[in-house]
């Protein structure tokens, strides 16, 4: 069952190419370092927080508040360089499009704008 993609597509009200297909692209990524339910039990993280967090930003604190479970998620998706690079990817397509919400860990672009 693909339970990820639909939850991704909860996070922003903006659906366009670029950004449906980076959705698929990690999907289809993480359908194979993850078990069919991890990937249930990570789609259930991002359901439940409403976010997609750059997993390599987590502090020490938010790692010990996840269960087990989603701290071997995290692990398996950190270890692996092109997953890495995806979650990044979806992250910041996602705050391209002014959901910094639902992109905690991507920087608001107008933040910074201006600066020298």
């Amino acid at each position: 069952m693909h339970s990820l993609l639909p939850v991704l597509e909860k996070l922003a009200p903006v659906h366009d190419p670029e950004l449906m297909d980076g959705y698929q692209r990690y999907e289809a990524l993480l359908e194979t370092i993850l078990t069919p339910e991890q990937l249930e039990t990570y789609a259930a993280l991002i359901q439940r927080t409403g976010v997609i967090r750059v997993l390599e930003e987590l502090s020490a604190d938010e790692l010990a508040a996840l269960t087990p479970q989603e701290l071997a998620i995290v692990t398996s998706i950190t270890a692996d360089s092109t997953a890495t690079l995806e979650n990044r990817r979806v992250a910041a397509l996602l705050s391209q499009r002014g959901q910094h919400i639902a992109a905690p860990d991507v920087g608001d672009p107008r933040a910074t704008a201006g600066r020298a």
